[in-house]
């Protein structure tokens, strides 16, 4: 399985997943991903698959797709503070109350692991992410 990339047009803003640099699909742009560092998000099987609806990706507020359940994406960004959030899509992000991640991303720090491991009983439209390690990504990602 060949590694998935996430990532917005710079110029059109549609998000794509990809597995290199490239041309954007929608507007044909070429595309050159950032190579400060990655984060990747692993949606276990055992975090509940509610019927098998997918879950958003927000990154520092800005919606980035979804993810289904047992598959995991990566996401090339520059050195700078992120903040991570899943929510069901059905959900409004006002509504939700997902437990996120904040991170820098550094020289020193790159790549950083997070798993949507579980979710909270009582409360609905909830994924909590936790951090991760290597060890614990799917086979084939590092």
């Amino acid at each position: 399985m060949s590694k998935i990339f996430r990532f917005k047009c710079p110029k059109c803003g549609t998000v794509q997943d990809v597995t290199g640099n490239g041309p954007c699909w929608k507007c044909h742009v070429m595309v050159r991903l950032p190579e400060d560092g990655i984060i990747w998000i692993y949606r276990m099987a055992s975090c509940g698959s509610r019927f098998g609806k997918p879950v958003e990706i927000n990154l520092n507020g800005i919606h980035l797709n979804w993810l289904r359940c047992n598959d995991f994406i990566g996401i090339p960004v520059p050195y700078g503070h992120y903040h991570v959030l899943m929510k069901y899509a059905d959900y409004p992000m006002a509504k939700s109350k997902g437990i996120g991640q904040e991170f820098d991303i550094t020289p020193n720090n790159r790549v950083v692991y997070l798993k949507a491991a579980r979710i909270i009983p009582g409360y609905t439209g909830t994924v909590v992410l936790e951090p991760a390690t290597a060890d614990e990504m799917p086979p084939g990602l590092t």
